[in-house]
């Protein structure tokens, strides 16, 4: 039975990253909800403060910074919370739509045609969608690398020995 948990943990860290450019999934939420499922239903014992309190750390830490990132690289450059509504919706669509790099394309071209929609220059609109977009790709990488550290401290304290 543990070999069917463990699948289902993997599965959660691994869709987890694709929840990092899809944002209808809770990337660092399933993180989350592989430790717990192994907390739970594999060893209850296992998982000590070390992997608690990283996993606690890196979670407000992507919470917070991610929302701080777009807004601080959108206000920047100019953008509006227009810019931002339409980076979101953008992604939806591309999603939707245009996969996988609808997720990439979409949102740029969105945040631009709302600056123009306001009447700012086609240079301003494309400084802000192309901030939008460093803002999306950074933040990615950023949680990407934030939730390996948060998956290599649980399987250390779940693959490692006993202290």
């Amino acid at each position: 039975m543990n070999v069917l948990w463990w699948i289902v943990i993997a599965l959660c860290f691994g869709v987890s990253f694709i929840g990092l450019v899809v944002p209808v999934l809770p990337a660092v939420g399933l993180v989350w909800l592989g430790v717990a499922i192994y907390h739970l239903l594999v060893d209850p014992l296992a998982l000590t403060w070390t992997t608690w309190g990283t996993m606690l750390f890196f979670t407000g830490v992507i919470l917070i910074t991610d929302q701080l990132a777009n807004a601080y690289l959108v206000k920047r450059y100019g953008g509006t919370k227009w810019s931002m509504l339409a980076s979101i919706v953008g992604v939806f669509v591309g999603l939707i739509f245009f996969p996988p790099f609808g997720i990439i394309v979409a949102p740029f071209l969105f945040v631009f045609g709302a600056e123009v929609l306001q009447n700012r220059t086609p240079e301003a609109s494309m400084k802000v969608a192309f901030a939008t977009l460093i803002a999306f790709l950074g933040s990615a990488f950023a949680k990407a690398m934030m939730q390996l550290i948060m998956i290599g401290v649980f399987l250390a304290d779940a693959l490692g020995p006993a202290v």
